[in-house]
């Protein structure tokens, strides 16, 4: 059995390399284990997909990132989160931080042979991780419903986790254990339905936020789903309509002021400007968002200069 618990939040590339390394050395250059179990929240999910890949792969993860090569093989693989709103758990997707940048990718072997899913687990967490994590878990359901490649099934997933996290998300993050266990439930939901229909312009911006000022992903997320929720109102205004009735809320508007609500009560500022982000850097940003091939899953597929403006609102 070897164990490695130095995983830190969005993993790179050469971190992930270097796990490797380290387990041939323990191994004497013969890894012979049976299976790979990933504890953890997101970052740590993400990095035992990866594991469980390269120890029967070859090439660095970067290879792989790049879409250079493909894996078609691992070892069995278990999940086990202890936070609630990645939903790693459930997904084919993994995040890696490559030159810099956060890039998703997408893989077969990726999906878990076992997730388990115990909210007893979260109880520990503190106030900000069930905060950013929770955020993240919304971000996934409702750019899963409205995501072009939606369909009834995740339709159906991304309401039914949208209420839960609504109704739970504040007793959550005060540390409630009945409604940890119901965002544990809802992230679990959350995951599956955006596994089948990616996410869209929210994560898409949400990988340079992070990637250059430190800012945790779910909450990179939520900065801009306020400003993409009233944007995108305009592409599929029955289908938001709908959405917010089902929420119990009498319109998108109030949903987006929701979304503002639940970051105010975690104590998050609105403001790009208060995570150190520079007005001419939001250039940059844009032009990074628009790389993510994901962005065009969104209604009425953002522009660059759609990003720019919408940063510019939130800055």
């Amino acid at each position: 059995v070897f164990v490695y618990d130095k995983i830190v939040p969005n993993p790179s590339c050469e971190m992930v390399d270097e796990i490797i390394e380290i387990v041939y050395e323990y191994s004497k250059g013969s890894p012979k284990f049976e299976g790979v179990i990933g504890i953890g929240g997101g970052s740590t999910l993400d990095t035992a997909k990866a594991i469980s890949s390269l120890l029967v792969s070859e090439g660095k993860l970067s290879d792989y990132v790049d879409g250079k090569k493909r894996f078609d093989k691992r070892l069995p693989l278990m999940l086990v989160p202890t936070t609630s709103g990645t939903g790693s758990e459930v997904t084919n997707v993994g995040v890696y931080t490559l030159n810099g940048i956060k890039r998703p990718m997408t893989s077969p072997t990726f999906w878990a042979d076992v997730a388990l899913i115990d909210p007893i687990l979260t109880y520990s967490m503190p106030r900000r991780i069930a905060a950013t994590t929770g955020l993240d878990a919304l971000t996934h359901a409702v750019e899963s419903y409205w995501a072009s490649s939606t369909q009834p099934y995740t339709e159906g997933l991304a309401l039914r986790a949208a209420k839960m996290i609504l109704e739970s998300f504040e007793a959550s993050i005060d540390g409630e254990e009945w409604a940890r266990d119901e965002m544990a439930v809802a992230a679990t939901i959350a995951g599956v339905a955006f596994s089948q229909t990616r996410t869209t312009a929210a994560h898409a911006i949400s990988f340079p936020i992070t990637s250059f000022y430190n800012v945790e992903h779910g909450l990179a997320c939520a900065l801009t789903l306020p400003s993409l929720i009233r944007w995108t109102y305009k592409f599929v205004s029955k289908k938001m309509d709908d959405f917010a009735s089902y929420l119990g809320l009498k319109d998108v508007g109030e949903l987006a002021r929701k979304v503002e609500q639940l970051m105010e009560y975690s104590g998050f500022s609105r403001r790009l400007c208060d995570y150190g982000v520079k007005e001419n850097e939001l250039e940059e940003i844009a032009r990074v968002s628009m790389e993510a091939n994901i962005i065009n899953l969104t209604p009425g597929k953002p522009s660059y200069d759609d990003v720019l403006r919408i940063l510019k609102e939130i800055f």
